[in-house]
């Protein structure tokens, strides 16, 4: 996974404002120490529902926080107590600046100022986003770890392309060029159902390479066109048998090399064919197939 870093050059605080800066009293600085010792040792010792029940960590960043509200900023400085890195694994996908914007902290901000809580919703808003996790490491550092969605389809949608995962959700609209060789799902509820089709066509990667698009049809059934331009018809049970089918028949009859416009497999006993226009029309006029 990469790490992205930032914020490596430290604060520097002016001579004459750390000359006129008093230092916090030793029982004070005891009192941060202990503090943020407990809150980070507690913090990577339970789990997110333990710590909601039991409070300890919130109880120990409100002393944190009574204790350091009565310093200046420039104290906070001094005590070394800013953000000076953030770290980032997992980041794939996500833009740097993206990442950056939602954290939304600046180089020099008190660290115990900075809210993890809020930083993982935002981030959890960016379309490639599925889970995040944002820790404070005291005294300057922030660590962001990020889990992203995998891409599944392209799904066509009122004329325009978004690319989703396997759960169905909105990736994103934008730069799907290179996402050009994912199947294509139509139809409202498309994305929901989509990643159970695709894993029935790949069982078949011969057949499954020739797969376009597929077009959800009454939330019932699917209608999976070719790049050749066939459109298979699937029934609506037992999808899986059809497609073993169209398969065989693709590798021992050859069947892609005739003059076919679609492939009617909703019927468990027969396969009907349709020819092209063409085909059809010299059929109709020579009364016979050619």
């Amino acid at each position: 996974m990469r790490a992205l870093k930032v914020f490596q050059k430290p604060v520097d605080v002016p001579a004459s404002k750390r000359r006129r800066t008093a230092r916090p009293s030793v029982r004070r600085r005891r009192m941060i120490a202990f503090g943020l010792i407990a809150m980070v040792a507690l913090g990577a010792g339970l789990g997110a529902w333990k710590v909601k029940e039991s409070g300890v960590i919130g109880v120990a960043l409100n002393r944190v926080h009574l204790a350091v509200s009565e310093f200046s900023q420039d104290q906070v400085v001094a005590a070394g107590l800013t953000v000076q890195h953030i770290f980032v694994t997992g980041r794939g996908e996500t833009g740097k600046a993206e990442v950056l914007d939602a954290v939304g902290v600046e180089s020099g901000q008190s660290i115990l100022d900075f809210d993890p809580a809020l930083a993982r919703r935002r981030l959890l808003d960016l379309g490639w986003v599925k889970t995040a996790r944002v820790e404070r490491r005291l005294p300057d550092t922030i660590v962001v770890r990020l889990h992203e969605r995998k891409a599944l389809a392209l799904w066509q949608h009122k004329g325009r392309h978004v690319l989703i995962d396997r759960g169905g959700k909105p990736i994103t609209r934008h730069n799907l060029d290179r996402f050009a060789h994912l199947p294509v799902v139509v139809g409202q509820a498309a994305p929901l159902v989509a990643a159970d089709l695709i894993d029935m066509l790949s069982r078949k990667p011969a057949l499954f390479a020739q797969v376009q698009a597929a077009v959800r049809i009454g939330d019932r059934r699917w209608d999976v066109r070719l790049k050749n331009g066939i459109k298979v018809h699937l029934p609506e049970v037992d999808a899986y048998a059809a497609w073993i089918r169209l398969a065989e028949l693709a590798a021992e009859q050859r069947i892609f090399d005739r003059d076919v416009a679609a492939i009617d497999l909703r019927l468990p006993d027969r396969l009907v064919l349709r020819l092209t226009p063409e085909a059809a029309a010299k059929k109709n006029k020579n009364g016979k197939d050619t």
